[in-house]
């Protein structure tokens, strides 16, 4: 339980920060020409994406029933 003079503290918040920041790690930096090379399989893509919506899956199922 949160004290009075203290805001409640939201980690799922946190956790969908840190998830956006690895979205544009992972798709809008330089590190995209690492995995989208020419031999790279055609799923690849897909499957980062894939990891990224069981992150997002996995960030929200953990937040408490009491939290907004």
């Amino acid at each position: 339980m949160a004290s009075p003079d203290r805001p409640p503290v939201h980690h799922h918040r946190d956790l969908a920060v840190l998830l956006a920041l690895l979205i544009v790690l992972l798709f809008a930096s330089p590190l995209a020409d690492w995995w989208a090379v020419a031999g790279a399989p055609w799923y690849l893509p897909y499957l980062l994406w894939g990891a990224v919506i069981a992150l997002a899956g996995l960030a929200t199922a953990r937040r408490r029933p009491d939290e907004p």
